[in-house]
C-alpha cells in the first residue's frame, strides 16, 4: 500500500486506520507482550492485558447451560425402526399366542435367539438369518417358524424402506424352560432371581 507522507511528515490518518484494522487482535496482543516482557512488572502487566483482552471479547458471555431432555426415566425416545419392531413383535405374539410366555420371563432363560430379518414394502418377510444364539437348535427352529407364521407383518413406513425396497430388523426371542418365549421388543421385565 502506498502511504504518502503529509506536508508535516505524518502518515495520513486514514492510512493509519486502514493499517490498524488489518492488524489482527492476536498481532496486537503479541506486540504488547513483547514490549511488556522487558521487566517483571511488565510481564505481570502483559498477562493482565492478555487476560483482559481475551476475557472481554464478548461482554455478554454466559456459560452454556446443560441441555436437559425430558425423557421418561430410563427410556430414550423410540426411532422409527424401534416403533416398527414393536408393531412387528406384537403381530408375531398375536399369531403365536399359544407359544408366548404369560407374565414375566424366568430369571435364568433357557435360550436367547436373535434373528435378523428383512421385510418388503408390503410387510412380507423376505429373508431370515440367525443373528445370535446359544446353539439351542429347537429354540432356533421355533423362533424362525414363529416369524414365518406371522408374515405378513405390518407394512413399514416409506421412510424405513431402503433402496432395495426392504427393511432390515433384528428381534430377540427369550425362551423359558418350557419352550415358550417372549419377544424382547415387547417383553415384560424378567423376574428377580432371588
Amino acid at each position: 500500500m502506498n502511504t504518502q507522507l503529509s506536508r508535516c511528515g505524518h502518515v495520513p490518518r486514514a492510512a493509519r486506520l486502514i493499517r490498524m484494522t488489518r492488524m489482527t487482535r492476536m498481532t496486537r496482543i503479541a506486540r504488547m507482550a513483547r514490549f511488556a516482557f522487558a521487566t517483571i512488572p511488565g510481564q505481570v502487566a502483559a498477562v493482565a492485558c492478555t487476560l483482559v483482552m481475551t476475557g472481554c471479547a464478548n461482554p455478554d458471555f454466559e456459560p452454556k447451560k446443560p441441555l436437559i431432555l425430558n425423557f421418561p426415566s430410563g427410556q430414550a425416545p423410540l426411532t422409527g425402526l424401534d416403533q416398527y419392531k414393536i408393531a412387528a413383535a406384537r403381530r408375531i405374539a398375536e399369531v403365536n399366542a399359544r407359544e408366548i410366555t404369560p407374565g414375566n420371563p424366568q430369571p435364568m432363560l433357557r435360550s436367547v435367539v436373535s434373528l435378523e430379518y428383512w421385510v418388503d414394502r408390503n410387510g412380507n418377510v423376505t429373508g431370515v438369518a440367525l443373528y445370535r444364539s446359544n446353539d439351542d437348535h429347537e429354540a432356533e427352529r421355533i423362533a424362525i417358524a414363529s416369524l414365518r407364521r406371522a408374515s405378513p407383518l405390518p407394512a413399514p413406513s416409506r421412510a424405513l424402506v431402503d433402496s432395495s425396497g426392504r427393511v432390515r430388523a433384528v428381534e430377540t426371542w427369550l425362551f423359558n424352560n418350557d419352550g415358550r418365549f417372549q419377544l424382547r421388543s415387547v417383553a415384560a421385565p424378567q423376574i428377580d432371581g432371588q
